[in-house]
C-alpha cells in the first residue's frame, strides 16, 4: 500500500461520512446538535490520521513502513463505520418518532 492510496482512503471515508451527515443534517435541522458532533469527529479523526500518516521513522518500501500504512487504513475503516452506525441511529430514531418504523 503506498502512501498517496492511505490518503486517499482516509478522505474518501471520512468525506463519505461527513457527506452523508451534511445530507441528512439538510433535511433534520432539528437534530444539528448530533448531526454537527459526528461531522466534527469526522473530520478531525480525517485530519489526525491525515498527520498519522507521515508521522513514522520507517525506511521507504520497508515492512515496518506497510505495516504503519496497514495500521492506519484499518483505524479509518473502523472509525468511518464507527460514525456511519452513529449517523444511521438518528435516522432510525427519527424514522420512529415519525412512526414509519416499529421498535420491536
Amino acid at each position: 500500500m503506498e502512501k498517496e492510496d492511505v490518503k486517499f482512503a482516509v478522505n474518501s471515508m471520512f468525506n463519505d461520512v461527513i457527506e452523508q451527515a451534511f445530507q441528512y443534517l439538510v433535511q433534520h435541522p432539528q437534530q444539528s446538535d448530533g448531526i454537527n458532533r459526528i461531522i466534527k469527529e469526522a473530520s478531525d479523526e480525517m485530519n489526525y490520521q491525515m498527520l498519522k500518516i507521515d508521522a513514522h521513522n520507517h525506511p521507504p518500501l520497508s515492512p515496518d513502513l506497510q505495516g504503519h500504512f496497514n495500521h492506519i487504513n484499518k483505524d479509518v475503516h473502523r472509525k468511518s463505520l464507527e460514525l456511519l452506525s452513529k449517523l444511521q441511529s438518528f435516522q432510525r430514531e427519527e424514522k420512529e418518532k415519525n412512526g414509519q418504523v416499529r421498535s420491536d
